[in-house]
């Protein structure tokens, strides 16, 4: 089964519903711009989250922080079930789910698979740093400027969490925050393919070429050793 971005993107913002029940929604489409962010020190040192009877089914999204508009350093660690490989079922992502899907950008998650605590087939630990930008020996280094994490089911499966399986996020540091320039997408001052030059105003790239937003994971998942260089 195959997911438009737009598809994925909707799946992010509204998690979940109401079977049988009928709600008129109020919402506003905008940025952070009236948010400054928070000092380090003043967020929560961890976030935990447990898993164990949660059904993530095809396409859905299950987020275990959001920290908008600051991005963040820190550890993720999930126990997550996996196949007879060693790969996680679902994906862990991190980068940054924004109101403008132009300045969503969302990956998998560095994974260190940790075997010595893995149970191939059934349930695996899987470590992460948080961003792995300058990390070596590492295949995927996912976003580097993380708000959102969470995880993400792009099977045709649902998945069905076992007891134990959990997530949890440790926060090393506050790097900044995500409003403009530090915003992915149009306008924003990180390097292609994260952001492009253009209009912060039209949310469009100069280049048409250029813009691939919003950018979601592509199903594909990876594992390496990175180590903790850099953190």
């Amino acid at each position: 089964m195959k997911y438009s971005r737009s598809n994925i993107l909707l799946m992010v913002l509204l998690v979940g519903a109401v079977s049988g029940v009928i709600f008129t929604y109020n919402f506003a489409i905008g940025a952070h711009s009236f948010e400054t962010g928070a000092a380090t020190g003043t967020l929560p040192n961890a976030v935990t989250v447990v898993l164990a009877g949660q059904v993530l089914q095809p396409g859905d999204y299950l987020p275990l922080a959001d920290y908008s508009p600051n991005y963040v350093t820190g550890h993720f660690l999930a126990r997550i079930p996996c196949d007879s490989t060693g790969k996680p079922l679902v994906i862990p992502v991190a980068g940054h789910v924004d109101e403008l899907p132009n300045r969503t950008w969302l990956d998998q998650a560095q994974l260190n698979l940790i075997e010595h605590v893995s149970n191939k087939g059934k349930t695996c630990v899987y470590h992460s740093h948080i961003p792995a930008v300058d990390l070596t020996q590492v295949g995927n280094p996912g976003a580097p400027r993380i708000t959102d994490i969470g995880l993400l089911n792009l099977s045709d499966k649902n998945v069905v969490f076992r007891t134990g399986n959990a997530m949890s996020f440790t926060i090393l540091s506050v790097v900044g925050n995500i409003n403009p320039p530090n915003n992915y997408g149009p306008g924003g001052n990180m390097p292609l393919p994260y952001s492009c030059p253009g209009s912060l105003v039209t949310n469009t790239c100069t280049n048409s070429g250029d813009d691939i937003y919003p950018k979601f994971p592509s199903g594909t998942v990876s594992f390496d050793n990175g180590t903790h260089a850099g953190h």
